[in-house]
């Protein structure tokens, strides 16, 4: 029961995860330089900052604008968020004192509640965000994080366009939130101190939990981990605890070579937020970073649909689980060789167009506190002729150029500056050099 429904015991784990961290150089960073914080808070213009508080930015989901029925997802997801924290019993409970029998109840109960995937890592120091929205400093409280994924579901992504009007990832943000609660109550009645990171309050970053807890590596799209057999498409949601559980390994499933060798998601990218070339170093992290003012300003002012996964959608690891597919996804994670032609296959056979038999939505959208026909929709299939711009270029904001933790009122970006940084980010290689660790 503690294995799951998918094979993640077949996939080969190594030490640490597959792109360097420099755990010593990650500054951590406060929530107010989160990027729906900042266009809450009108860094990102007048515009983004009208349409998140309209689709509900005070309240903490900001990241789409209003739909009728991610509107009544949210709203449930909120009164989750309220239920994170508790009290601990006062004693232990008569339980195994063996870590590995531990985190096998654990997953078993994530299963049983119908997790796609759990995953168990220490929360280490670098994976806390520095403070909280009003600047409160937010140190370390927990020592271990189990990490759950969310599907999100391969039909609705099959019929969307990714940016469109299609049902977003709310369902997964509050299923992970309402399994999360449980297991958290659960482990709190067994006399350990545990909480709920969810989408709406975390005090961890996600990304580096689930690189560390082995469910997946850091893909092209930037801040975003794929899976062997979810991709793209999940969300996450956190436990930490004080509760001593074993942990998992990161995982290597070839992704890295394949992202290498893979551009669809910077092709199909809107707004040209994704980059083309080679991963660089970026506060202590090796990563294909995006442009986060670009990505977040258009999910947030998206008149077209709300918000926006167009990467999530069009990206060759996301498939159905069929037989053709499991064949596909064996072949790209064993035999490397096969990645190019898989990749131009996923292309010739139109992966990332819209299937419209698996279109049950209604194009809805609240203005004025009305539910409406939307003036426009995002009607958008991929587009294999596209070729890379000439002179494309993402900005990148270092952390010295992001808001600060006591930062009062707008902090505007300059994009300038953020392409000066991007051309001066330094080499993976370089950095790897520099530490003497082998290339």
């Amino acid at each position: 029961m503690h294995l799951g429904p998918y094979p993640l015991e077949k996939i080969k784990r190594v030490d640490h995860p597959t792109t360097l961290i420099i755990e010593d150089e990650v500054q951590r960073v406060a929530k107010r330089a989160d990027g729906f914080e900042r266009a809450r808070l009108g860094d990102f213009g007048k515009r983004q900052k009208a349409d998140r508080e309209r689709s509900g930015g005070a309240r903490g989901m900001g990241n789409m604008r209003p739909a009728p029925l991610n509107g009544a997802i949210r709203d449930t997801l909120l009164q989750l968020a309220k239920e994170q924290d508790g009290e601990t019993a006062p004693e232990i409970a008569p339980i195994p004192n063996d870590s590995e029998i531990r985190a096998q109840n654990i997953k078993s109960l994530c299963y049983f509640l119908k997790a796609d995937q759990v995953g168990i890592c220490e929360a280490k120091q670098y994976t806390w965000y520095s403070h909280q929205k009003d600047g409160t400093p937010v140190e370390p409280y927990h020592k271990y994080a189990i990490v759950l994924l969310i599907d999100h579901g391969y039909g609705n992504a099959d019929g969307a366009g990714g940016d469109d009007w299609a049902p977003g990832p709310m369902f997964s943000y509050m299923r992970g939130a309402e399994i999360c609660n449980i297991v958290a109550a659960y482990i709190r009645s067994l006399g350990f101190s545990t909480r709920t990171h969810s989408s709406v309050d975390s005090d961890v970053m996600h990304v580096p939990l689930i690189l560390e807890a082995g469910l997946g590596e850091l893909s092209r799209i930037g801040e975003l981990v794929l899976n062997p057999f979810l991709g793209p498409r999940f969300k996450s949601a956190v436990i930490t605890t004080d509760m001593e559980l074993a942990t998992d390994k990161p995982i290597d499933f070839g992704l890295q070579d394949f992202c290498g060798k893979c551009r669809k998601c910077a092709r199909e990218c809107p707004v040209g937020a994704i980059p083309y070339g080679p991963k660089i170093m970026y506060n202590g992290y090796e990563t294909w970073k995006q442009d986060v003012a670009n990505c977040t300003s258009y999910r947030v002012s998206n008149t077209k649909g709300h918000g926006c996964g167009r990467c999530l959608v069009v990206c060759p690891w996301n498939k159905a689980d069929q037989p053709g597919h499991r064949l596909a996804r064996w072949a790209a994670i064993n035999l490397p060789w096969t990645r190019r032609v898989l990749i131009w296959l996923d292309d010739l056979l139109g992966f990332g167009n819209r299937n419209p038999v698996k279109k049950w939505w209604f194009d809805l959208a609240i203005k004025d506190g009305k539910v409406v026909t939307p003036d426009a929709t995002n009607e958008r299939d991929i587009d294999p002729q596209k070729k890379q711009p000439a002179k494309h270029r993402v900005a990148l904001y270092t952390t010295d150029m992001l808001p600060t933790a006591d930062a009062k009122g707008i902090w505007p970006y300059d994009r300038s500056e953020g392409l000066e940084a991007a051309a001066n980010m330094e080499s993976p290689e370089a950095a790897r050099r520099r530490i003497n660790k082998p290339v």
